[in-house]
């Protein structure tokens, strides 16, 4: 049998001795019939709004109180995401109860600070810097990694053909663990993401207008990964399991135990992935190479099956000190590991010669760790004032070494050896990166008086890079060390940074936003001939206007800054085809933009309005050569300029109690202009991407979620891109008596994650490459099968932070 909260309070009541004289029940639900809880709900007299008692509404949304007076009252309820509710008055006398029933609490588009906890939150929250992506309520979070969550969400692609993250079309993103910025290169980024489970994850900030406190990196914006947090009463343990397959098999598993017991709270979670797959690229096309004898014909395949095994451990704890105070600690270690043997076949025919293939087999093994560790305090040192310190380490190690068998045939498929010398037998390279990153930052908030609040902080950091590669060559039996591919480097970065915000309240309405942030960056690379060393202002400003209760026009602009990564700037770092090497560009500069956004936000619906102008933005994967043009480099490099216009859309509504439909959209025009192409040349184009979710709640607990994305064709530098997408299906059982939750999810329906890219498409390019080549993911071959199940033993009874804030109402009542 089911017992609500008002069957507790009279036992509880009858327990202690006590007669129950007059009681007030009911259940709290949202829009969507689903129940809210840690719902504050608060009894006042009529006569004087003196407030009588109180309650904090359980995991099911249902509150009850008793107490021991007649007369005239007034319900209120407040929880922040929602709309404050008031009832009529009313009358009750001793000993008499009232039930409420369900009460609907409206969702509060213009709550900035927190994403209210719900039963079932909605996917896409606006704000007015940016979007909320509450990930726990898609159902295609069952068994997946962070990155593949971040590919599914609005206006951001991942773009793993060239190691970089879009942002509503735009690269240059920062992307940050709790508000803490990983100083990694794009695709350690993404391979950290790839090994940490969305279940730990609550919620991603897409902030498309950082403000000051927010470290000035990233051009188009900030993603912010914002992980679990134990802040209730209680202890319970969480387990989710998943298995599934496509090419070959896949599965995760994680355990989350969470404690809460007066002044403390702690949280521990281990999660473990298996990862087999496959993915990778083919295409053909000219070029006219004088070191392989001039004009030739190729055709090229390469193609990676890899096993990848995470494990992640991640600990937290915080303790109230007293009633203003809060400190806290946080661990995190994943270890990595991933075996990738890539199969790598090439034909190609060099003019006047005949042709011949070439087969080479490349085994490669990584090991990776990464170790993050912080601690922090929270002090509220006055009724104006507040006090956050936090610092942080980081360490990142990865140990990759890779060996490459060659072979080579002729137009008949006999072996052969051919007469160039770039066509060696084999090759072996070792690659050791570390990175050692210490930061501390102190944030200072007052409350000047009720319509001026001032913010200020500071923030230092320090960073070691090393990184040791080479490769060696097979030479009639031998091994030698290729001079073109020999690299120890070591890089120092300091920065610091101090910034200052203030928000007036120019009326009930409108606040304005204004904030100035000042960053110092030295980067030292040892063998470099110049040091980095940047000393620039952002500043930020913001006009936030409430239209009518449920809208809000939002204008704004600030500075940013992209920073080359570490392995962007570090030179030789592989290859893998005797014509061509992967490799950093010392010469590489950082990118400024800045950006003038417009954004009007409606409870149901959002449109937004930028213009953006970028110099130097860092465009990756681009074709140049050595300066003896005796090989390809593929390397990132800067851009002259980029402007852009852009339209953002976004709509959530319910076109039945029982179905929600979520549609975003980006719009934008660009103009850009390459001068590290043979002829410096501007080229313009028009941008479209598209998201969408449709969730639909069946009988006895059913739920199916459809959802997708596209992108329509776009430019990278000399590359064009056709457009592509993919849409994935999602359904769920939820068992009654806490028996967990069931979910089966298909990724990518219709195995369309195919990339197609032109290379030369726009104007000849070095070498007079034309070529044209399809990208393949895993889920390109076959479509991905999950099946997952998730359950909770113990209860959390409410919110520490929102019972304490009851329970100091209360205590102002006598």
């Amino acid at each position: 049998m089911k017992y609500s909260a008002s069957h507790f309070s009279l036992l509880f009541s009858l327990f202690l001795g006590y007669s129950v004289q007059s009681q007030i029940t009911g259940t709290v639900v949202d829009q969507n019939e689903n129940p809210v809880p840690y719902v504050n709900v608060v009894l006042y007299q009529a006569s004087d709004n003196k407030l009588l008692t109180g309650a904090v509404t359980n995991e099911d949304g249902i509150f009850s109180f008793v107490f021991d007076i007649g007369g005239s009252f007034r319900l209120g309820l407040s929880s922040l995401g929602f709309e404050d509710y008031s009832s009529d008055v009313f009358e009750m006398e001793i000993n008499s109860q009232k039930d409420f029933g369900r009460i609907t609490l409206l969702e509060n588009a213009s709550q900035l600070d927190e994403v209210v906890l719900s039963a079932r939150k909605n996917l896409v929250q606006n704000t007015s810097f940016g979007k909320v992506i509450n990930v726990q309520s898609s159902i295609m979070t069952q068994g997946s990694n962070a990155l593949q969550v971040l590919e599914r969400l609005p206006g951001i692609f991942v773009d793993r053909n060239n190691n970089q993250f879009n942002l509503n079309g735009q690269t240059g993103v920062t992307i940050l663990f709790n508000g803490r910025r990983m100083p990694l290169s794009v695709e350690e980024v993404m391979e950290l993401l790839s090994s940490t489970s969305t279940e730990n994850i609550e919620k991603v900030e897409i902030i498309t207008s950082p403000s000051a406190k927010y470290d000035a990196d990233g051009g188009a914006g900030v993603l912010n990964i914002i992980f679990k947090k134990n802040e209730y009463e209680g202890e319970q343990l969480n387990l989710n399991a998943s298995v599934g397959v496509g090419i070959k098999p896949k599965a995760n598993t994680s355990l989350q135990y969470a404690l809460g017991k007066g002044s403390f709270a702690f949280n521990a979670s281990y999660s473990f992935m298996h990862n087999q797959g496959k993915n990778g690229f083919e295409g053909e096309g000219t070029q006219n190479m004088a070191f392989l004898g001039g004009q030739n014909f190729a055709e090229f395949a390469t193609y990676f099956n890899f096993t990848n095994n995470t494990h992640n451990l991640n600990t937290a704890l915080n303790y109230h000190l007293n009633t203003s105070t809060e400190i806290g600690a946080d661990f995190s270690f994943m270890h990595g590991n991933n075996n990738t043997v890539s199969n790598i076949n090439n034909r190609r025919q060099i003019e006047g010669e005949e042709p011949f293939s070439s087969k080479l087999t490349n085994i490669g093994n990584s090991d990776k760790n990464n170790f993050i560790t912080s601690v922090y305090m929270a002090s509220q040192l006055s009724e104006k004032s507040k006090l956050n310190v936090d610092a942080s380490l980081l360490s990142y190690g990865n140990d990759n070494p890779a060996l490459t068998i060659s072979r080579y045939f002729d137009a008949n498929g006999n072996p052969i050896n051919p007469d160039n010398e770039i066509f060696t037998e084999g090759n072996r390279g070792q690659s050791k990166s570390s990175i050692g990153l210490g930061a501390i930052k102190a944030d200072y908030a007052l409350d000047l008086n009720e319509n001026l609040q001032l913010e200020i902080g500071a923030k230092a950091s320090y960073a070691k890079n090393e990184n040791d590669s080479s490769i060696e060559t097979n030479v009639d039996g031998e091994w030698q060390v290729d001079p073109r591919s020999q690299s120890v480097i070591s890089s120092d970065e300091k920065l610091w940074a101090v910034y200052s915000q203030v928000a007036v309240s120019l009326n009930e309405k409108a606040t304005l936003y204004a904030g100035l942030r000042f960053e110092s960056w030295h980067r030292t690379i040892h063998n470099a001939t110049s040091d980095f060393k940047i000393n620039q202002l952002f500043p930020s400003l913001s006009y936030d206007r409430k239209i009518g209760e449920n809208s809000s026009l939002v204008l704004a602009y600030h500075r940013r800054i992209s920073r080359p990564a570490y392995n962007d700037l570090v030179t030789s770092l592989y290859y893998n085809d005797p014509t061509a090497i992967f490799t950093g560009n010392p010469l590489l500069n950082p990118s400024f933009s800045n950006m003038l956004r417009t954004d009007y936000t409606t409870r149901n619906f959002s449109v937004g309005f930028s213009l953006q102008d970028e110099k130097d933005p860092i465009l990756r994967n681009q074709f140049s050569s050595t300066a003896a043009n005796d090989i390809l480099i593929i390397s990132p490099q800067n851009a002259e300029y980029q402007k852009s216009v852009n339209l953002f859309a976004s709509t959530n509504f319910s076109w039945a109690n029982w179905a929600r439909f979520t549609l975003s959209s980006t719009t934008s025009y660009r103009k850009y202009k390459l001068v590290h192409v043979p002829s410096p040349l501007e080229n313009s184009y028009l941008f479209q991407s598209l998201n969408f979710s449709q969730t639909v709640d069946l009988p006895q607990e059913w739920n199916i979620e459809l959802s997708g994305w596209y992108n329509f064709p776009s430019f990278n530098g000399s590359h064009k891109t056709q457009g592509f997408g993919m849409a994935n299906f999602g359904l769920s059982k939820t068992f009654k008596n806490n028996g967990g939750t069931l979910k089966f999810m298909v990724t990518d329906i219709f195995q369309s994650f195919k990339i197609n890219t032109h290379n030369g498409s726009l104007q000849p390019i070095i070498f007079d490459i034309d070529t044209k080549s399809v990208y393949r993911d895993e889920s390109a071959f076959s479509r991905i099968f999950m099946l997952g199940y998730s359950r909770t033993f113990g209860q959390m009874s409410g919110r520490k932070t929102r019972e304490t804030k009851v329970k100091e109402e209360l205590e102002r009542v006598d």
